[in-house]
C-alpha cells in the first residue's frame, strides 16, 4: 500500500484512500420471480461455495505481494547502505515471463522493490515503466513460466455481478509470505468519477470511469486485481472511501477495457504512454444550455470552461469558453468525463471533427490532437 497519510483526502467528512476492500443480492427481475424456488437447498449453497473455492484456487497463484524500500546511508564510521520499508501493495502477473502490473502509487518513491509470489518465493523487481495519469506501472522479475491472469472487459461487466478482490491487505503486518487474501462482494456501480476526490492534481492524474465494489478492500490491496466469477480481471483495485481508514464497503478499481490493455502493453514494452490533448477544461452541462440539448436530452455534452494552453489545439480550432461539445470524432458526448476519455485515448496527431453548440447554434470544426504531456510541460516517466 502507499503511505496512507500521504494519500488521504477529505471530502465532505469522508476520506478517500489510495491503497498501496460483502453483501450480495439474490433478487431476481420481477418478470422471472415466479420461477425462483421457495428456498435454496444446502446442495445449491454448497455448489456456490465450491465455485468460490475453485475460483480462489485458480486465481491466487497469479497475484503477488509487493514490498517497496528506500535506500539510505547509515551514520556509521564505515559507510554502508540500509533499506527502509516505505510501502507495500499488490500486483498481478500479466505475462509468464515475469511482467507484473500494479498501481503507480504503490511503487512511487521506491529505490528497491521485492515481489513475493504465492508460493513464498521472493524476487528483486525492476521498474519497466510507469504512468502517472493512469496510476499504472509494470514491474519485471527474473522468472519464467509464471501463471498469468486472463483480462476481462468492462463491456461485459454489469451492476450486481459478483466481484472478487485479491491482494495483500495490511502488507507485512500479516507476515503472510506472499499468500494473498481474497474477498467477495458485488459490482456496486459503474462509471464512478473520482479524479477530484483522489488527487490534488487532476491535471496529472485521472481516476474516471471507475468500478465501485462492495468486496472488502483494505490498505495494501492497491494494485491487486478485481476478478469476475469467471476468473477474469475486470479491474485494478486502487482506492476506498472511508472515514476510519479501513474498508467500509466502498472500494474502487480502474476498469479493464481496450484502453487499459493498451496502456499496460505500452508499459510492458518500456514505452511512454501518449495521451491525446485538446487543450480545454470542461464541465458537465448541469442545465440545458440550449433548446437543442434540452430536446435530445442525451447526449448532454460537455461545456468548455477554459481554453488552456492559449496556443493549444482547441484554441487553434476556434473553440471558446461556454461552447458545448456534443460530438467528438463521430461519437456523441455524454458528459465531461466521457469527453476526457474520448480525447485522451485518441492517438496524438489525429485530425478529429468536433460538433459543438455556441449560443444554441451548431458548428463544426477540425482539431489536430496534441500530446498531453508535451503541451502541459509534464515530465514523463523515466526512460
Amino acid at each position: 500500500m502507499a503511505r496512507v497519510n500521504a494519500k488521504r483526502r477529505m471530502v465532505a467528512g469522508r476520506c478517500f484512500l489510495l491503497l498501496g476492500i460483502f453483501s450480495c443480492s439474490w433478487a431476481l427481475p420481477a418478470t422471472v420471480s415466479a420461477a425462483r424456488p421457495d428456498r435454496y437447498e444446502v446442495a445449491d449453497l454448497e455448489a456456490l461455495q465450491e465455485a468460490f473455492t475453485q475460483l480462489a484456487d485458480d486465481v491466487r497463484p497469479s497475484v503477488v505481494s509487493i514490498r517497496c524500500y528506500q535506500v539510505h546511508d547509515t551514520d556509521r564510521a564505515e559507510p554502508s547502505k540500509v533499506k527502509l520499508p516505505i510501502s507495500q501493495g499488490s500486483g498481478f502477473i500479466i505475462h509468464p515471463g515475469g511482467y507484473i502490473a500494479t498501481n503507480n502509487h504503490v511503487i512511487e518513491g521506491a529505490d528497491s522493490m521485492t515481489v513475493v509470489l504465492q508460493n513464498g518465493l521472493a524476487f528483486d523487481a525492476q521498474l519497466v515503466q510507469k504512468d502517472e495519469r493512469s496510476d499504472l506501472a509494470v514491474l519485471k522479475i527474473e522468472a519464467e513460466g509464471l501463471p498469468s491472469v486472463r483480462l476481462g472487459d468492462l463491456a461485459s461487466v454489469h451492476v450486481n455481478q459478483w466481484a472478487f478482490a485479491c491482494g495483500n491487505p495490511f502488507g507485512m503486518a500479516f507476515d503472510n509470505e506472499g499468500r494473498t487474501s481474497i474477498t467477495y462482494g458485488v459490482v456496486s456501480a459503474l462509471g464512478r468519477q473520482m479524479t477530484n476526490r483522489l488527487t490534488g492534481d487532476p491535471i496529472t492524474h485521472y481516476y474516471g470511469n471507475l468500478i465501485e465494489t462492495s468486496a472488502t478492500i483494505n490498505p495494501g490491496n492497491s494494485g491487486g486485481p478485481l476478478f469476475n466469477i469467471a476468473g477474469e480481471v475486470i479491474g485494478v483495485v486502487t482506492a476506498i472511501e472511508t472515514s476510519s481508514g479501513v474498508s467500509e464497503g466502498h472500494g474502487f478499481a480502474i476498469p479493464i477495457d481496450r484502453n487499459t490493455r493498451r496502456v499496460l502493453e505500452t508499459l510492458r514494452k518500456g514505452q511512454h504512454v501518449r495521451y491525446g490533448f485538446l487543450g480545454i477544461e470542461v464541465n458537465d452541462v448541469e442545465r440545458p444550455a440550449s433548446r437543442y440539448v434540452s430536446q435530445v436530452q442525451t447526449p448532454r455534452g460537455a461545456e468548455v470552461s477554459r481554453i488552456s494552453p492559449p496556443h493549444g489545439p482547441a484554441a487553434k480550432a476556434g473553440l471558446s469558453p461556454h461552447d458545448v461539445i456534443i460530438e467528438f470524432n463521430g461519437t456523441a458526448v455524454r458528459s465531461s468525463d466521457h469527453l476526457v476519455r474520448l480525447v485522451q485515448y485518441t492517438p496524438v496527431g489525429t485530425e478529429a471533427e468536433v460538433l459543438y453548440l455556441r449560443r444554441g447554434v451548431k458548428h463544426r470544426t477540425s482539431v489536430t490532437l496534441g500530446d498531453r504531456n508535451e503541451l502541459l510541460g509534464i515530465a514523463t516517466a523515466r526512460e
